[in-house]
């Protein structure tokens, strides 16, 4: 934003009501949609199963976190809860996350309300995009309800970053399973 000092002189400043709360890693965002707690991330095309590989040119994303259902509905919206720079390189349609339940890696796309899940979330990115070591941003989405017209159900209005999450990933070599321990 643009503002006017009283001697006549202009500056650009930053909106107070633009900047995104910082989540500290380890702790909860109690969402409307969501609560969401971040506890570690991961880079590489190196995972614990033999047959996740990423495709030719990308590399995976993997982050372990507990999501809860706020909504007293299933909802799917968990997939694309989180965002993170190196997604906006990936087409729409592919910036899903794939999620595991922690405890036994089934894969879940639709979240039980109230109840709170530890999941390993994994998405594909570039390679070169994302690196071990350097700090990924994640942030957080979160809106507001509204009746659906088209269908039956709960849409979310005005999706915005409500808070964002920095965390340093390591390799996706030192990565275990949890379910596999």
């Amino acid at each position: 934003a643009v503002v006017a000092i009283p001697l006549g002189v202009w500056d650009t400043v930053e909106l107070e009501s633009a900047a995104i709360p910082e989540l500290p890693v380890g702790e909860l965002y109690e969402g409307r949609h969501y609560s969401v707690r971040v506890e570690e991330a991961w880079v590489g095309d190196v995972v614990p199963d033999d047959y996740d590989v990423p495709e030719e040119g990308m590399t995976f994303v993997l982050l372990r976190a507990t999501l809860r259902n706020e909504w007293r509905e299933p909802d799917a919206a968990a997939t694309q809860l989180l965002t993170f720079d190196a997604l906006e390189q990936v087409p729409r349609l592919e910036r899903r996350a794939d999620i595991r339940i922690a405890a036994d890696g089934v894969h879940m796309g639709i979240l039980p309300p109230g109840v709170d899940m530890d999941v390993l979330l994994r998405w594909e990115v570039p390679a070169g995009s994302v690196r071990p070591g350097e700090p990924i941003v994640f942030g957080v989405t979160d809106g507001r309800p509204e009746a659906a017209l088209l269908y039956e159900g709960t849409a979310w209005r005005d999706e915005h970053t409500a808070v964002q999450a920095t965390l340093v990933p390591r390799p996706s070599e030192e990565l275990e399973y949890p379910w596999e321990r």
